[in-house]
């Protein structure tokens, strides 16, 4: 993510505090579901119950010293939505230690590789940092409540968010109303994150049997409304963005039926994103 889609008289500053503004809700809710109620049930303790935040201040941090060595502005490009958005996807338990020198080793790979590589930078972060922690212990994105099961939910409570996801990526709710925040911004690829959610669903209702349950459990549709629209590694035609789009959501829907339940979907847009400059070149004369 850096540089801008399509021409846009805002400056980059502007723009990114624009997308800041609309990651505000899913950390606030983050924080109550596991901090605020995790910390009332006595399950963490009061400085635990604050680790969304703790990842979002690593994350600037890292990003501000890692700029600093290579010499860049942090409103120079998109790379603060970066960091601000990797931690929403991570494991509610994450060992903070672990995560920041994972997202400082990925930081650094991403700014000595070529910038001619095409490739989602978030997704590319995220599954290497998660990658790095499964080297440590079991991958898990159950907080302390789901571990013991001690919660009676009803499908309201999950699609407001109190399903099994990262530590601030759970609140589908919230995340359609950021999905249609975002829509009105000129630079927001809105036709690959409309064409992709419904690719998953549909593929998602296929394989389980309309099973709703399954469809709404996992980190991918916070994911495809988040990261998948990436202003760089993704096609700039409609008709691009439309099959981009619909490829990426059948391979998230296999890929998180099949593969990994948390991790499909990053797996999937990067592999996605190291296609794009095949689908341009077949659809440039379209």
């Amino acid at each position: 993510m850096n540089r801008v889609y399509l021409h846009n008289n805002e400056s980059i500053k502007k723009i990114v505090i624009k997308y800041l503004i609309g990651l505000l809700p899913l950390v606030l809710y983050g924080f109550y579901k596991n901090g605020i109620l995790l910390y009332r049930d006595d399950l963490v303790s009061f400085v635990d119950m604050f680790n969304v935040f703790y990842l979002l201040i690593i994350s600037i941090l890292l990003l501000l010293i890692t700029n600093f060595f290579f010499k860049k502005k942090i409103f120079e490009n998109m790379s603060l939505v970066l960091v601000c958005t990797v931690p929403l996807f991570m494991p509610p338990s994450i060992n903070l230690l672990v995560y920041a020198i994972s997202l400082f080793l990925s930081l650094i790979i991403i700014n000595v590789l070529p910038k001619k590589i095409n490739y989602n930078k978030i997704a590319f972060v995220i599954l290497f940092i998660l990658i790095i922690i499964n080297m440590f212990e079991p991958l898990s994105y159950l907080n302390s409540a789901e571990k013991l099961n001690i919660y009676a939910l009803n499908f309201f409570d999950l699609i407001c968010g109190r399903t099994i996801g990262g530590i601030a990526s759970s609140n589908i709710l919230l995340g359609i109303i950021v999905l249609f925040y975002y829509a009105f911004f000129n630079n927001y690829k809105k036709v690959i994150a409309f064409s992709s959610l419904l690719a998953f669903v549909i593929i998602m209702i296929l394989i389980n049997n309309f099973d709703i349950n399954e469809l709404i459990a996992s980190n991918a549709i916070l994911a495809l409304i988040l990261i998948a629209p990436d202003t760089i590694s993704t096609p700039a035609k409609f008709q691009s963005m439309v099959i981009y789009g619909l490829i990426l959501g059948i391979l998230t829907g296999l890929l998180t039926s099949f593969i990994s339940f948390n991790i499909g979907v990053f797996i999937a847009i990067l592999i996605c994103s190291f296609t794009t400059p095949i689908l341009v070149k077949l659809t440039e004369k379209w």
